[in-house]
């Protein structure tokens, strides 16, 4: 409810996502639910999200149960407007199977006008597993990885490249839809 309130709230942003905090309930024992910290969300150059530093050490003015700003989003938990959504090109229809599709989201919200925020009073349990319980193809990935580096990157894709060398041999099909789409879309440049 609390994120929906956000969204309520902020009409005059309509390109705004908005997500919960991601407690974690242990796979071995979900009596042992544990409380996130109000993590900022973020990635580096192999376009891996991580979680990064804690909102109160980044803004010192910040005030629980505020909802605060975020680069990136974890996965695929979030809210947003549909309207906004599909003006937005909802996710790439030509990334496979698993993985990248929250990197390309938060490259494009931010750059497209948008904002991702985190409402910390909004809480989801997710049961994290020792291993996926479905088989996760390591070069489909690489592929979507390669596909929100080939359109959100700009002259920076090198330093993915760099980064995760193995990815230039992991075709990354046609692209040419979602560059568009920042065409239309008028989004900034990745020096922005």
């Amino acid at each position: 409810k609390p994120c929906w309130e956000r969204l309520a709230v902020s009409k005059s942003n309509k390109n705004l996502l908005v997500m919960p905090l991601i407690d974690i309930i242990p796979e071995e024992n979900f009596a042992e639910y544990r409380v996130a910290n109000h993590h900022i969300g973020g990635f580096d150059w192999s376009l891996s999200f991580n979680w990064m530093e804690l909102i109160e050490k980044r803004n010192k003015s910040y005030h629980y149960p505020d909802p605060y700003p975020t680069p990136a989003l974890s996965g695929g938990i979030f809210a947003i407007w549909r309207d906004s959504w599909e003006r937005m090109g909802t996710y790439d229809t030509n990334m496979t199977e698993w993985g990248g599709e929250h990197i390309e989201l938060s490259l494009r919200t931010w750059r497209c006008g948008g904002r991702i925020e985190i409402v910390p009073c909004a809480r989801m349990g997710h049961v994290f597993r020792a291993r996926n319980p479905y088989v996760v193809h390591s070069t489909e990935v690489i592929r979507n990885q390669n596909r929100a580096a080939l359109v959100w990157l700009d002259e920076y894709a090198d330093k993915y490249f760099q980064e995760v060398p193995y990815a230039r041999g992991i075709d990354a099909g046609d692209v040419t839809e979602r560059r568009l789409l920042k065409e239309r879309l008028n989004c900034k440049p990745m020096d922005w």
